[in-house]
């Protein structure tokens, strides 16, 4: 059986695959057809939705269910982690999206950065323990 956090950050990681791939699709038809130029302020978003959104987020969601299991009650390491990973990471990419299409928000933008680099950093922890050897 998967690891439900595991689950679910590939799930939202194939949501933001999902939008990322139709804000890309409406740049490409923007530059046939020319309807408002404004609508260039979407390609930032388009490529912090597929490679935080989806590529980073598929990364970690995949690592964390493949990655070797500890020889003890608790195989993947504890699961209050995992979710603080999940949790963190999405909202602070929410925060950092909700940034890029308000100016002047850059609280915003500082707050989303700081908890996705914490969910990065408690990720690695969590994996860094089940990547140990068990070899004397």
């Amino acid at each position: 059986m998967f690891p439900l956090p595991s689950v679910w950050l590939l799930r939202i990681s194939l949501l933001y695959f999902l939008m990322g791939t139709i804000l890309g699709a409406l740049l490409m038809l923007q530059k046939v057809f020319v309807w408002k130029v404004s609508l260039w302020f979407l390609l930032p978003i388009h490529y912090s939705m597929m490679i935080w959104g989806f590529f980073v987020q598929f990364i970690i969601g995949t690592a964390y269910w493949m990655f070797p299991k500890h020889l003890s009650n608790l195989p993947r390491g504890p699961k209050f982690q995992a979710w603080l990973v999940f949790f963190c990471y999405n909202f602070g990419f929410v925060c950092l999206l909700f940034s890029m299409m308000i100016p002047f928000s850059f609280h915003s933008e500082t707050v989303g950065k700081i908890l996705m680099c914490l969910a990065i950093v408690i990720f690695i922890k969590l994996i860094w323990v089940r990547s140990i050897s068990y070899n004397p």
